[in-house]
């Protein structure tokens, strides 16, 4: 306990933490600022005009009805133009988006100016059709229930995102006992005591822990009243950050106590965190992650963030269980590596 007082005590009187919350709360809103067309005028659905139409005898065209259903469920008008000339009626401006429906499927037609309407009028369309593949006319009037994602806006995203990366470098913290304890060699006293490699690292390990939780908390707070973010399931998204800042504490610990140089030490998380906030998606905007799938799976910021991120938009999310997973199985496995990694440092 003497050790994680003291450890404590010298990581609050740390002035560069208020200086991270600062940063955190500025990156947050500037970022925010910055991108909020992006994630919202550019993902919202302009007044439009859409039509559709079917081919001469097509197998979907029982699915009419299903097609206006869905469409007017999602706040987008249809018009119905039987056996008409798709390119013709963009061309001169009666449609803006149209639907034509064939036995092979949908081909949509926009104009250059309504990308993003087409886009998700094709996703709706197509998967209506895709879902009635085998099943029979009269037997599918209740099957379809399509909604549109929500996308969250540009403050949530961020905020979320940028808390999450946050937590990960804030693991950096552990750098400043480690200086100290070198600068003042209690290394050598180490020696002479008889506290046991165990308690050495909770010395390390809880005040860490604590201070990042703190930060992260002190953080949330300001930007939720300030940036007015809306949390539509706060607890289990507490839980994921809680965890995340314990995750974070672990890793931070193994990877500093292994390595004796205090700067290369900061270069390895460095290098480490810069790879799990830029394939994790903390540098790129939430719908527009291009990466390889095999190259995000590699980083848990890109499961904390996704999860948070649906939860507070869909109400639910599929990455749920597998972040919560993920950072427990980080710090089941970072604790013993880390006694080992400051029993060794401590016979060096």
């Amino acid at each position: 306990m003497t050790l994680i007082k003291n450890n404590l005590k010298l990581l609050l009187r740390c002035k560069v933490l208020i200086l991270i919350v600062i940063v955190m709360v500025m990156v947050t809103g500037l970022l925010s600022a910055v991108f909020k067309d992006l994630m919202t005028d550019s993902f919202e659905l302009k007044e439009c005009k859409v039509g559709y139409t079917f081919s001469s005898e097509c197998k979907y065209e029982p699915l009419k009805s299903v097609i206006e259903t869905v469409f007017e469920d999602n706040d987008i008008d249809l018009i119905y133009y039987p056996q008409a000339d798709a390119e013709k009626l963009v061309g001169n401006g009666a449609a803006d988006v149209f639907i034509s429906i064939n036995d092979e499927g949908c081909t949509v037609y926009s104009d250059k100016e309504y990308k993003n309407e087409s886009g998700l009028v094709k996703m709706i369309a197509y998967s209506i059709i895709s879902q009635s593949v085998g099943v029979q006319s009269g037997n599918f009037a209740n099957e379809y229930e399509i909604a549109v994602d929500p996308m969250p806006d540009s403050e949530l995203y961020y905020t979320i995102a940028y808390t999450v990366y946050f937590i990960w470098c804030a693991m950096i913290v552990l750098g400043v006992v480690i200086s100290s304890e070198r600068k003042n060699r209690i290394g050598l006293r180490y020696r002479c005591s008889p506290a046991s490699s165990i308690k050495r690292y909770f010395g390390y390990f809880v005040p860490t822990s604590t201070v990042i939780i703190l930060l992260i908390a002190v953080s949330v707070a300001i930007c939720t009243p300030l940036y007015s973010i809306s949390w539509n399931e706060p607890l289990l998204s507490f839980v994921i950050l809680l965890l995340g800042c314990i995750a974070s504490a672990a890793v931070g610990t193994v990877i500093f106590s292994l390595i004796k140089n205090v700067i290369v030490s900061i270069a390895v998380e460095y290098c480490l965190i810069m790879y799990f906030g830029f394939f994790g998606g903390a540098f790129a905007s939430y719908m527009h992650a291009s990466f390889a799938d095999g190259l995000r799976e590699t980083s848990p910021i890109y499961y904390m963030i996704r999860s948070i991120v649906e939860l507070n938009t869909m109400g639910q999310s599929d990455y749920t269980a597998t972040t919560l997973i993920l950072l427990c199985a980080i710090i089941v496995v970072c604790i013993p590596l880390g006694m080992i990694a400051v029993k060794l440092r401590g016979e060096r």
